[in-house]
């Protein structure tokens, strides 16, 4: 019998996913959801494959990957500049300025991922809410992720899954789009040449 790639990739994925769950490990859970939606074979991305796994509906891992995910990218950005102590009140708001587009850019990707995986919009917003709490975004980024949950899920039972997979890389694109005008200003405002 010929199996296809996809099943077999699939079915590999799934097996690292219950590992990783068994074993708490949520690191290696949140690599094989970014691999998820990397990776496409047959027209299909993995994602699609592994929607039913029950790590997607742990509130748990959400929060844990999200926050490893905050804190490495913000571990890779303060590696790199001068301490807390020696920095002056403008590298002080600069570094204020990226931590919240960070956490706005991460908050962004998991709301995707999360709707993605058909999690319940409740559960989504309750997860959103949870986390904005803990940020300090500005106005605009707050209403930005709350339109952002139910234009996800703004289909009904009846849309296919392409109907699906067609809005949210719109909204990916549109997010996108965003963080590259937030970036120009970035480099407006600082002159620091990121494209």
């Amino acid at each position: 019998a010929v199996v296809s790639t996809q099943s077999t990739g699939a079915a590999h994925c799934a097996t690292l996913l219950h590992l990783a769950d068994g074993a708490d490990d949520i690191e290696s859970a949140k690599v094989l959801m970014i691999l998820a939606f990397t990776f496409q074979c047959e027209g299909k991305f993995l994602y699609e494959e592994l929607s039913g796994h029950p790590i997607w509906q742990s509130m748990r891992f959400w929060s844990a990957a999200f926050l490893h995910a905050v804190h490495t990218e913000r571990k890779l950005r303060v590696s790199s500049s001068a301490s807390y102590r020696f920095q002056s009140a403008a590298e002080r708001a600069e570094a204020a300025e990226v931590q919240r587009n960070t956490f706005f850019g991460q908050l962004s990707s998991f709301i995707s991922n999360m709707a993605a995986f058909q999690l319940p919009p409740e559960q989504i917003a309750e997860f959103r809410e949870k986390m904005v709490q803990m940020a300090d975004l500005d106005k605009d980024q707050i209403e930005m992720l709350r339109e952002m949950s139910p234009a996800i899920r703004g289909l009904d039972e009846s849309e296919e899954e392409s109907s699906f997979s067609e809005k949210l890389e719109s909204f990916r694109e549109r997010g996108r789009s965003m963080l590259k005008n937030m970036s120009k200003s970035f480099t407006f405002d600082f002159g620091l040449g990121i494209e």
